[in-house]
């Protein structure tokens, strides 16, 4: 499945949640706007007749106390966009099995270094796939693998995973950024990517 595919499933299954993300952190945007208005409102009131320089000093402190908490309110926000992206995105990696995966499969055994592996583990559809590779008796079955396998040697010493999902975590920090750049032109945030690098 190419960026582009997935990027057009994460569109149609999780636009609703996104959306929602994004109303509720204009929602909050609109609350502290307002906060800042009272507070200068207020200030403006009853210390009128301070000096010009204690106003201000008072006016850059709650623009600051709003400031901070407007960046953790988008931190919040981006950290619950980018687990919701990332479910999406492992929800999907099932769709994967339906592309050659035979080839696919036999790629990523070819990968495995050449090891005494005692242990395999695959996705219960790919045990009769797996015993073409492995031995029968050492292949058992892991219902929480999309596709790929785990091989083990003796006592666990070695572990090589080639999952879906591993191979989705490894790549996600490269991927996300693509994501959200597509997202950005959509929703009109022009530094989501740069605030999630920060996080």
């Amino acid at each position: 499945m190419g960026l582009e595919e997935l990027i057009s499933t994460l569109r149609k299954n999780e636009q609703k949640q996104i959306e929602e993300i994004w109303q509720a952190v204009k929602n909050e945007a609109e609350s502290l706007r307002q906060h800042i208005a009272d507070a200068i409102a207020d200030i403006t009131r009853n210390h009128a007749e301070q000096l010009n320089s204690a106003c201000q000093k008072s006016m850059r402190s709650i623009f600051a106390d709003a400031s901070i908490q407007t960046r953790e309110k988008k931190l919040s926000t981006y950290k619950s966009l980018e687990q919701a992206l990332k479910d999406a995105a492992l929800k999907e990696l099932s769709g994967l099995r339906t592309h050659n995966y035979e080839a696919v499969f036999a790629k990523l055994v070819a990968e495995l270094p050449a090891r005494q592996w005692e242990k395999i583990l695959v996705n219960p559809a790919d045990l009769k796939l797996a015993a073409h590779f492995f031995s029968a008796d050492i292949v058992e079955t892991d219902q929480s693998i999309s596709g790929g396998l785990v091989a083990s040697t003796a006592e666990n010493k070695i572990i090589v995973d080639n999952t879906f999902e591993k191979r989705l975590e490894k790549k996600w920090f490269h991927l996300l950024p693509a994501i959200l750049v597509k997202i950005e032109k959509r929703y009109g945030e022009s530094t989501i990517a740069q605030n999630i690098g920060r996080m």
